[in-house]
């Protein structure tokens, strides 16, 4: 067994181990609107669903010199954005999106992307993707000088007819390929679902 004492080690350690165990992650791909109109287009990958309330909770994190990225920027301006879930088909956009470009290019407009609008909020939804989720920012927790927790409200939940089963009314993973981050050496890593498994839930004591 390989031990590490994650609190002895500078944060670069830290986030090139605990990236590479915990895994696979979810990608939030989310849209926002800055002030004036435009569309930005970047992927999250410390995220996760929240089941009472329906929330969302996404970890947002500073450049370098500390200043906010766009999509935190829009987030606290605007308090709305969709949270989209990509598909194998779509990781070589989500994966180009990540790229830093000044705050006046729109990687919608930059990859080609088709949007349509939203029903509740600003931000619009990009039509490919097979899920997008109408949000509203609830609170921000500040989780130290360079990252910040985001809760978000779902308002609203689209989903592709291509992923929903008709028999139990809700996505059937079986049949998608949701793409995930897996560990950032040698550059970032994804996986997409492959096998699945279906246990008796009436055989548990």
């Amino acid at each position: 067994m390989i031990t590490r004492d994650l609190s002895s080690l500078p944060k670069r350690d830290i986030y090139r181990i605990l990236s590479s165990l915990v895994i696979p992650r979810p990608i939030a791909w989310i849209t926002t609107v800055d002030g004036s109109g435009r569309v930005n287009l970047a992927p999250f990958s410390s995220f996760m669903g929240i089941f009472g309330p329906p929330m969302l909770a996404i970890t947002l994190g500073r450049r370098r010199d500390g200043s906010l990225k766009d999509t935190h920027r829009n987030l606290k301006e605007r308090g709305e954005a969709v949270v989209h879930l990509a598909d194998l088909p779509m990781l070589e956009a989500l994966h180009a999106s990540a790229a830093e470009v000044a705050p006046e290019v729109s990687e919608v407009e930059r990859l080609g992307l088709v949007t349509e609008p939203s029903l509740h909020v600003t931000p619009p939804r990009l039509r490919e993707a097979p899920v997008a989720l109408e949000c509203r920012l609830n609170r921000e927790l500040e989780l130290g000088p360079l990252s910040t927790l985001a809760l978000l409200d779902v308002l609203t939940a689209h989903a592709a007819e291509r992923i929903w089963s008709a028999d139990h009314d809700c996505a059937d993973a079986s049949f998608w390929t949701p793409v995930s981050r897996l560990a950032s050496v040698a550059g970032p890593n994804y996986g997409a679902l492959g096998q699945t498994f279906r246990l008796d839930a009436s055989e548990l004591p």
